[in-house]
């Protein structure tokens, strides 16, 4: 099946995220009438490398934009659009329903930076990152409107890529991804303006993975039990730009970021798993089975640097009550963030 988008003149981005920010730059540069439409969870959120909030690029590029509660609802927004209008979902807050599908005239597509149907669901760095899964991806896909068929729309352009060995962290992903993906969505918008025909391609279900969104502060707790090589993995799943993994030291809460694996000098015993064994005023080394971790950035939860304060000794430990929580909790995210369990 094919589809032909038709003349378009104004595109509305509906989303929040290092994607949307860099579309907007690119929107403009190819002179599309742009709106966007985020929500109170992500427009003051930094949307790219310089540290720019989603708000202060739509406000440098005179883009106007609109705070939605719930786009389902949002009668300002069915007043911008018409049957010229593309809308393209990056990093949505919300779930599209039927009748906003129709409000667009079908002409609603969804960005998704995974290789769907895999990686469905949140945090899909963290999940990638755990998995040491470098397999970059860009999808655009038709929105079909509903819960029921979430994510599951016909896909009308695709494009692959590998992630860098030296990507670790949800930053380090972010930072690489989003060139890829501005380059992607500069093709689409030439195809556009030229009247391509998409093909629509159907997603082969059967290879479909699904992964739960996450919180930093309720999932990312350390288990010294793992390998070192899976706490080192774990660490950079929740590194930058995100407050970091958990542990306790000396009865406090800490967060640690910036870690390399290097080998066992010993042959460490799980009882030796989280003891700070050596130190320089830089960093720390800290034993684990298999592999060991050399720390150089700790912090309070105040996020007050406090690797100096560590001494040859200490050890790491995380209370089995805080691994048994962090598996237990589904994170649920509406418009404004996350929300209690349900």
């Amino acid at each position: 099946m094919k589809i032909n988008l038709g003349e378009i003149d104004n595109i509305i981005i509906l989303g929040g995220s290092w994607i949307t920010g860099e579309f907007i730059k690119v929107l403009k540069k190819e002179n599309f009438k742009t709106y966007l439409v985020s929500s109170s969870r992500h427009i003051d959120l930094i949307s790219d490398e310089n540290k720019n909030t989603l708000r202060e690029i739509a406000e440098e590029y005179q883009v106007p934009y609109l705070i939605s509660k719930d786009i389902n609802k949002d009668k300002k927004l069915r007043r911008l659009i018409n049957k010229k209008t593309l809308g393209i979902g990056l990093g949505a807050a919300w779930s599209f329903s039927k009748d906003t599908v129709e409000n667009f005239n079908g002409k609603l597509l969804d960005f998704m930076g995974i290789d769907l149907p895999r990686y469905r669901g949140g945090a899909h760095y963290t999940w990638q990152i755990l998995s040491r899964n470098k397999k970059g991806a860009c999808n655009l896909q038709m929105v079909l409107g509903g819960t029921q068929e979430f994510h599951k729309g016909p896909i009308i352009k695709s494009g692959y890529y590998k992630y860098p060995k030296t990507c670790d962290t949800p930053e380090e992903y972010f930072k690489f991804a989003v060139k890829k993906e501005g380059n992607f969505l500069r093709s689409f918008l030439k195809e556009v303006k030229k009247g391509k025909i998409f093909n629509k391609t159907k997603l082969i279900e059967n290879e479909s993975t699904y992964y739960p969104f996450l919180n930093t502060l309720k999932h990312g707790w350390i288990n010294w039990n793992w390998e070192g090589e899976e706490i080192f993995r774990f660490i950079n799943s929740f590194g930058d730009p995100y407050e970091g993994a958990s542990t306790y030291l000396n009865k406090k809460r800490v967060f640690i970021k910036k870690i390399k694996l290097i080998k066992n000098e010993e042959d460490f015993h799980p009882f030796h798993s989280g003891i700070v064994y050596r130190k320089n005023p830089k960093q720390i080394f800290v034993a684990c089975v298999k592999n060991s971790l050399m720390i150089e950035s700790i912090f309070s939860s105040n996020q007050k640097s406090i690797i100096k304060s560590i001494s040859e000794g200490d050890r790491f430990y995380t209370p089995t009550k805080k691994l048994e929580d962090a598996l237990s909790f589904k994170a649920y995210y509406n418009n404004k963030g996350l929300k209690e369990n349900e």
